[in-house]
């Protein structure tokens, strides 16, 4: 499967330890500026597939709105759990705006599962 970098939003549209949802190829995409740094992730908590948007951002982490799991935003790591991790995606700024790299097969879950995420 490849990947290629998408056009997600504005840069200037981002709001720092505030989250922007969107879907990318189908994918559900969560993007935070947190720390002078674009992290993006699946917006969906690997616990009970619950979405991350809205979840408290600190110290470098999100926190499930739903039962308080937390993730790193650097590489999806959970915190103090035994979850596994939330896929992220490599980030760029490119002319004022936010690029995502995802997969060129729109998002499934069936495919999602299968390829360990």
């Amino acid at each position: 499967m490849g990947q290629s970098f998408i056009k997600a939003v504005a840069f200037d549209d981002l709001v720092d330890r505030k989250s922007a949802c969107m879907k990318l190829n189908d994918w559900p995409v969560l993007l935070i500026y947190s720390n002078e740094k674009v992290f993006a992730l699946m917006n969906m908590c690997s616990h009970q597939n619950s979405e991350l948007e809205g979840g408290r951002i600190r110290r470098g982490t999100i926190m499930c709105p739903l039962h308080g799991a937390r993730f790193k935003l650097e590489n999806g790591e959970n915190i103090g759990g035994q979850y596994p991790p939330v896929k992220t995606f490599n980030s760029r700024i490119e002319d004022g705006w936010v690029e995502v790299e995802i997969p060129d097969e729109a998002y499934v879950a069936e495919i999602a599962s299968a390829s360990g995420f």
